[in-house]
């Protein structure tokens, strides 16, 4: 529903266009020197029925940065590479209201971002690597998904009609590569790791591929989480931004008896800050180059845990609940490995039966 009214002002006449919602309240207005125009406008706005339930929304008059502020402070669960997606966005959009915001607009900011340059942190020792390539669809798509959680936030306020991210395109990513250690590979890095000029390397190394623990999660970790009668490591928050109990195995929890201390100190501390976790980028180098591992990341350790446990009879269930994966789809990736795996085994022993 729409009305124009003809003011007269002391410099002419002029026309407003009034929208109005379903009940006959205002929710918009806009003036304009001929009824043309204002006609035009009304039209146009009617058109978009979407467009008239959003301006009667309570957020109509809601910033993008006023969305993100308010959903910073009721989300659960954040970690530091979601918050600085969310920072991202404020930057980008934050002065625009919400119900302005279109699928269209969000499509070119991602397209944007895609063909912006990559930038890699240096471990808080100076400044940042720049470099000259486009982004991967995957950095792209989490970046995507932290705005659609933002504005499907905004939705389930009432502050908008609809979520615009959902009307844009999650990119294809490529297979990803999943590394993992042969034994004679796992044998080479653990003594690599026994040996560091770092004392607790092969203790964080053990757990990382004993438990799967992200590396977040390991260097967070404080003697006081550690149940040492139980065997257990206590995570108050994840990556899913809920907490977990991790069963620690035997090999490891050797190491962390050997390594006790009292208190509730960081577990792997800073050797000059305390508070601190180490940053232990240059003794894991080493230790790999020494191993004669390579294209091996300390993330991929967490791979080696998953793989290990598809490879020797565990079900999906087991490796999610174990690895703390929220959605089974990221366990998917390693259904091939167990099949390969008893396939191997199927060939192997049936050869020897046969006698082929």
């Amino acid at each position: 529903m729409a009305t124009i009214r003809k003011i007269q002002r002391k410099n002419g006449i002029v026309f407003k266009a009034i929208i109005k919602d379903r009940q006959g309240k205002a929710i918009t207005s806009k003036t304009f020197t001929r009824k043309t125009d204002a006609t035009a406008w009304t039209k146009r706005i009617e058109a978009d029925r979407e467009v008239v339930e959003a301006l009667g929304t309570k957020g109509a008059r809601m910033t993008v940065k006023q969305l993100i502020d308010e959903y910073m402070q009721n989300w659960r669960g954040k970690d530091p590479y979601q918050i600085n997606r969310a920072i991202y966005w404020s930057k980008e959009l934050g002065n625009y209201r919400i119900m302005d915001v279109t699928a269209d607009i969000i499509r070119q900011k991602l397209r944007a971002f895609e063909q912006g340059s990559c930038i890699r942190g240096n471990g808080g020792k100076g400044k940042a690597t720049t470099f000259a390539r486009t982004r991967k669809p995957s950095t792209v798509n989490r970046h995507r998904t932290t705005l659609s959680g933002i504005f499907k936030y905004a939705w389930q306020q009432g502050y908008i009609a609809y979520n615009p991210v959902a009307k844009t395109q999650h990119l294809k990513e490529e297979q990803q590569f999943i590394r993992y250690l042969s034994d004679t590979e796992r044998t080479a890095l653990l003594n690599a790791c026994q040996a560091s000029e770092w004392p607790k390397l092969y203790a964080l190394v053990l757990l990382a591929m004993t438990t799967g623990m992200r590396r977040g999660e390991l260097l967070k970790l404080r003697w006081s989480d550690i149940d040492f009668a139980n065997s257990l490591a206590f995570l108050k928050t994840t990556k899913n931004g809920e907490p977990k109990v991790c069963p620690i195995p035997t090999p490891a929890m050797i190491e962390l008896r050997r390594l006790r201390e009292l208190g509730s100190g960081l577990i792997f501390p800073s050797d000059l800050k305390p508070d601190r976790p180490m940053d232990f980028d240059k003794q894991w180098a080493k230790a790999l180059k020494i191993a004669e591992v390579y294209n091996f990341r300390f993330h991929d350790l967490r791979h080696d845990f998953c793989s290990q446990l598809a490879m020797n009879g565990a079900t999906l269930q087991d490796i999610a609940q174990l690895a703390g994966h929220k959605d089974l789809k990221t366990t998917m990736r390693y259904v091939h490995l167990s099949i390969s795996h008893k396939q191997s085994i199927a060939e192997r022993i049936m050869t020897q039966v046969l006698g082929r």
